[in-house]
């Protein structure tokens, strides 16, 4: 028996990732999973639809930019058409946008990011609101950012939309409260892996510096493996900071989403190994 058994989960941006492990995660606890990403959807039934059908979970999956109302509506009608009801809303969806200085940046590069990062969000928490109201009962996780809570130089436009998606949360919690709903943020620290290696590489050509992947990669397996909690505090005595995996966060969403959490709400939970402490 698991701990979602019955729940139906749209959680979107589930290509790689968080997105990816929450998917797993929630069919392997017992939900009915619907997911989206923006790869081709052949792609995307291959490298995680099939694997959570094979492991006996139930998945609908769907090519869907958030950021796109016609897209997120179509995706929350099969979503009701196929399993009946939605009861979790994941918004995981997130991009980097560019690494520039503030002046720099393009209204579009902008416009962009944030019409992804939240405007996405929004769109697909307006389209699920009506069924959660309808049964007063519904759980939403918006995914932030430590960056939520701390400045970002050089990624402006990111880090207004993980701050924003923490007034988002707030602000939503209290609304739909009346209905059941619960609303929280998770802000995730750093994952390693190859979209860390991209930002890295995004930063060393903003900083004009060379940049060898292989490299970071060794960098990231070594903090890893030698990394403590809290280790940002005590770099003068040698030590790292650890970084999180992915399933951490997942394990997270879980809690959140079962009867465990229901008196959670409101709330921006960092998950980061003590990166952030506030």
């Amino acid at each position: 028996m698991g701990t979602l058994d019955g729940r139906v989960a749209i959680i979107t941006g589930c290509g790689r990732g968080f997105g990816e492990a929450m998917a797993k995660l929630f069919a392997s606890e017992g939900a009915t999973v619907s997911i989206c990403d923006i790869i081709p959807l052949k792609e995307f039934e291959d490298r995680v639809g099939s694997r959570i059908r094979a492991a006996g979970g139930r998945v609908l999956c769907h090519e869907t930019d958030v950021s796109q109302e016609d897209q997120v509506n179509l995706m929350i009608r099969r979503t009701l058409e196929e399993f009946g009801t939605v009861d979790i809303l994941i918004n995981n969806v997130g991009i980097a946008g560019p690494t520039e200085d503030c002046w720099k940046i393009s209204l579009e590069e902008w416009s962009h990011t944030l019409d992804v990062n939240l405007g996405g969000a929004f769109l697909c928490t307006k389209a699920v609101l009506p069924e959660m109201i309808r049964k007063r009962w519904g759980r939403i996780i918006n995914l932030s950012s430590i960056t939520g809570k701390s400045p970002l130089p050089h990624r402006t436009p990111y880090a207004t939309s993980k701050m924003g998606i923490i007034g988002f949360t707030r602000t939503l919690a209290a609304e739909v409260g009346r209905y059941g709903i619960t609303v929280n943020a998770i802000c995730p620290g750093n994952p390693g892996g190859e979209r860390n290696v991209e930002l890295a590489r995004d930063l060393a050509k903003y900083l004009g510096k060379p940049f060898d992947a292989d490299a970071c990669r060794r960098r990231f397996e070594e903090s890893r493996r030698k990394g403590v909690l809290g280790g940002r505090y005590l770099t003068e005595e040698g030590f790292s900071q650890a970084l999180i995996s992915h399933e951490d966060v997942a394990r997270l969403a879980v809690f959140l989403c079962s009867e465990y959490g229901g008196m959670i709400t409101g709330q921006d939970i960092n998950v980061d190994g003590g990166i952030v402490m506030w």
